[in-house]
């Protein structure tokens, strides 16, 4: 198990890691699909720590223009200085359960953040998405 904690005091042996999500682009959108947004949400709490504003499909492809800022503190391993997962759950939708989801991906940031230190271009395959859709987001630390 891991601990995460979003901004306050730092538990002991841990580092805090400040990122942001950008240049975010959903490619091989489907054409029933008009106006998508992604939320990001921690898989360790389940709740959402940001969302996009809706963007347009265009020729199969939607791109969106903010960026998303997030703060966590991250344990180390017991006995090592490895850091320990944290995940976070990127949601393709229409904006609400009724209206659909296209798809979800997950992603390990602590894996980019240790590999790279500074930005890393991830290109994520939709699970629960029968069309090939792929969502693109740089993690910049």
């Amino acid at each position: 198990m891991y601990r995460a904690q979003r901004n306050g005091k730092s538990p002991s042996s841990a580092e805090r890691i400040d990122f942001k999500f950008s240049n975010f682009q959903a490619l091989q959108v489907p054409k029933v699909w008009d106006k998508l947004l992604v939320s990001i949400i921690s898989v360790e709490t389940g709740k959402t720590v940001a969302r996009s504003n809706k963007a347009l499909v265009r020729n199969g492809n939607c791109q969106w223009t903010e960026t998303l800022s997030e703060s966590i503190w991250i344990s180390h391993y017991d006995s090592s200085k490895e850091l320990e997962e944290q995940l976070f759950k990127f949601v393709v939708s229409m904006g609400s359960a009724r209206s659909g989801i296209l798809g979800e991906a997950t992603v390990n940031i602590v894996r980019y953040y240790t590999s790279s230190r500074s930005s890393a271009l991830v290109s994520l395959p939709l699970k629960k998405c029968n069309y090939g859709t792929i969502l693109q987001v740089l993690c910049i630390f």
